[in-house]
């Protein structure tokens, strides 16, 4: 006689020991390799803010956003210099061979100045955002003013503009005269224009950001034409907390762009949780993404409580619709908006 045999209910299969401690010991290897990238992070930007100091003391103001003289137009032939502070930046950060390269009399676009715009500058690039090494010639070989290729490099970090941004062409005594206007607007440290000092930081230097990172490899769209490391406009050379600390896109954005990704005039970083800032006192702290905010308008990523236009920005009066209390990252911003701000805040 056949006897029927039941099948034992199969196992399921669990991870073994060596497994798990595996699976461990990955885990910690990444950590301790992104903890050594964060380090080397924060001392890029303390060499930055040194340099920023050194800077101040031959010439009594930060670093400006934007270099640039005389009448000036999309025309290699005329003197507009159109550099930003990362250039300004390089005889501080031992740089000085390839500052010499810079030829002054020329825009930085120039052929002339191949040998400055080519090169690529590890103190402007945060281990964390390997992206950040590329070097392309896309979007930018086109222009009249090029005269042929530009392969471009780009950057990791930004200088601090504020709340807004201002960005004009000083073509002509108009736009001159807007450049003006708008850095008498901006509140920020570093922007199109800017002669900030120390003394005008009423704030406290310890309470303002002055440079931090902005992640090139988390860009939200044309990265190729974006953050060029010697560029001087807000695509290029600084930040604005009109968005929040590493805000996510969409924020009007190409259909189907990524929403991991994150505007290009945004601060953030590939750090997990939030991103390192140097203060105008040198000091570099670590802020995180849940740090306080003013409100925001989701569909564009940027704050809800400015009001005005172009180089004539303010915040909305308390009392008046529409108004909304500043956030400490907002607060944080300003040289001289008078907020005052707790040390456990951020």
């Amino acid at each position: 006689m056949l006897r029927s045999v039941s099948a034992r209910p199969s196992r399921l299969r669990g991870f073994t020991l060596i497994e798990l401690l595996v699976v461990i010991a990955i885990i910690a290897v990444q950590a301790a390799r992104e903890a050594a990238r964060r380090i080397q992070c924060t001392n890029n930007l303390k060499q930055l803010g040194l340099a920023f100091h050194n800077y101040h003391d031959s010439n009594n103001v930060f670093i400006t956003a934007e270099s640039w003289s005389g009448d000036s137009t999309f025309n290699s032939a005329l003197p507009r210099k159109a550099w930003g502070w990362r250039v300004g930046a390089l005889q501080f950060i031992e740089g000085g061979n390839l500052y010499n390269a810079l030829n002054t009399n020329m825009c930085i676009w120039n052929a002339q100045n191949t040998t400055v715009y080519d090169v690529s500058v590890a103190t402007y690039h945060c281990p964390s955002d390997p992206k950040v090494e590329v070097r392309s010639n896309n979007g930018v070989n086109n222009a009249p003013l090029y005269n042929g290729d530009v392969f471009m490099h780009f950057a990791s970090y930004a200088g601090n503009a504020g709340t807004w941004f201002n960005e004009n062409a000083p073509g002509d005594a108009a736009g001159q005269a807007a450049v003006k206007l708008g850095a008498a607007n901006s509140n920020g440290v570093i922007f199109q224009g800017s002669l900030v000092s120390i003394g005008s930081i009423t704030d406290g230097t310890s309470n303002t950001i002055l440079i931090g990172e902005w992640p090139y490899g988390r860009l939200q769209y044309d990265p190729l034409q974006r953050h060029w490391w010697v560029g001087y406009n807000p695509g290029d050379a600084t930040f604005s907390t009109a968005y929040k600390l590493n805000v996510r896109g969409p924020c009007g954005a190409p259909a189907g762009s990524n929403t991991s990704h994150i505007e290009d005039g945004a601060a953030g970083s590939e750090h997990p949780g939030g991103a390192n800032f140097a203060f105008a006192d040198g000091s570099v702290k670590f802020l995180k993404d849940t740090i306080s905010s003013s409100p925001y308008n989701p569909a564009n990523c940027t704050i809800t409580n400015i009001q005005g236009g172009t180089n004539t920005y303010s915040f909305i009066p308390m009392g008046t619709a529409g108004y909304a209390p500043l956030g400490v990252w907002q607060a944080l911003s300003t040289r001289a908006g008078g907020e005052v701000i707790s040390a456990d805040s951020y």
